[in-house]
């Protein structure tokens, strides 16, 4: 059975100085506090940090009729504060679903005219990409491929595993993949008692690897008419930070993608933007005659939110109002803030993200759909 946290009235909550993925407060409350609700108060409780000094206890009277738009999300309870500066929102953890659940209960349960139309739109539109995408694999299958490639790239600079990577003659027998499984089962314990593995590869080493592999090297690709290393180059990671930043974002972003576009039409989506990244990189490097040895799926990436835009800015898209504020008001800035930083950081091939980010929303007008559900089901769920 799950604890509530709750003794008289008094809840055990978690509050967070903000931040993307959590809920933030007014108060400057961070860590553990409470949150006591009485018939005609709400007492916030919790510690304010303060640079180069200790915490300070903090306590926070509301009036209850100043509470409005209680919702939950999880085990995240957020609600606004009407006062004389405007509406504040004020959220935090509790200590689970149930808590969350019985906070909400415990509130006031007036909305304002303006929330109640928002949280309808962000309804429908959950209902609607639940109708058409209930899943994602596509997204799990391009996590699985970017991370298994980079595997097997690490096993090939460590020395074994090697007849993995060629066909040999003997492969039919079983004795012989008995062999090379042992061979292979050999190495990782051998790393395993080293305690080494993951470390770098030679810079010259691990480049030479990478056009192995299928690098975006203009040479290679322009030169020898090797073009498939413009979608291959997608697939392949420098560095085990590099997979992972752009696994994570591919992760988060991707998903709702894929829900918005359909599997088939997402596919396509993240191909198309890879493309087009590894042309925009080739292309400037012939421009400013610089040119690199392009990898990483942040083209692709970039690809996706490029679609994204264009599946919201359709007039018929299914995508509420409110949706496409959200959308706009939360990858908007991320966009411009990784383009920006492009520029700044020299290692950064900014040309493979515009690349891709142009091929998205070009692609993203051509392979969009509308969300819209049909109207049998529409009628069954009370929705439109």
């Amino acid at each position: 059975m799950q604890d509530s946290g709750k003794a008289d009235g008094v809840f055990e909550v978690r509050f967070y100085r903000g931040g993307a993925n959590w809920p933030s407060n007014p108060f400057r409350l961070q860590g553990r506090g409470q949150l006591a609700i009485e018939p005609d108060f709400v007492y916030v409780r919790g510690s304010s940090h303060r640079s180069f000094r200790f915490p300070k206890k903090e306590e926070e009277r509301l009036r209850k009729v100043d509470i409005v738009n209680v919702r939950t999300a999880g085990e995240d309870v957020i609600f606004d504060v009407v006062g004389v500066q405007g509406m504040q929102e004020v959220g935090f953890s509790a200590a689970g679903r149930d808590a969350a659940k019985a906070i909400a209960a415990a509130l006031p349960s007036r909305c304002t005219p303006e929330f109640e139309v928002a949280h309808a739109e962000r309804e429908v539109f959950h209902d609607r990409i639940d109708y058409w995408s209930p899943s994602t694999p596509v997204i799990w299958t391009l996590l699985a491929a970017n991370i298994g490639i980079f595997f097997l790239m690490w096993l090939e600079r460590k020395g074994f595993g090697m007849p993995w990577f060629r066909p040999l003659p003997g492969w039919d027998s079983l004795a012989a993949v008995q062999a090379h499984l042992q061979l292979w089962q050999q190495g990782i314990h051998k790393l395993i008692a080293a305690r080494q593995w993951w470390p770098d590869a030679p810079p010259a080493l691990l480049a030479e690897q990478l056009v192995k592999w299928g690098s975006n090297l203009p040479r290679k690709t322009l030169g020898e008419g090797q073009w498939w290393r413009l979608l291959s180059s997608a697939f392949l990671h420098g560095s085990l930070l590099h997979l992972g930043m752009n696994m994570l974002v591919l992760w988060q972003a991707g998903q709702l993608v894929e829900r918005i576009f359909g599997s088939l039409r997402f596919a396509g989506l993240y191909l198309l933007a890879g493309i087009g990244g590894g042309l925009g990189s080739m292309l400037w490097g012939l421009v400013s005659q610089h040119p690199v040895n392009s990898v990483g799926a942040s083209g692709a990436i970039f690809g996706i939110i490029g679609g994204l835009f264009a599946f919201i800015g359709r007039e018929h898209s299914g995508v509420p109002p409110t949706v496409v504020r959200d959308l706009r008001g939360s990858v908007g800035p991320f966009l411009l803030f990784n383009i920006g930083a492009g520029f700044l950081y020299p290692h950064t091939d900014n040309a493979a993200h515009i690349g891709g980010l142009v091929a998205g929303w070009l692609a993203g007008h051509l392979l969009a759909r509308s969300l819209h559900v049909p109207a049998q089901h529409a009628a069954s769920q009370g929705t439109s």
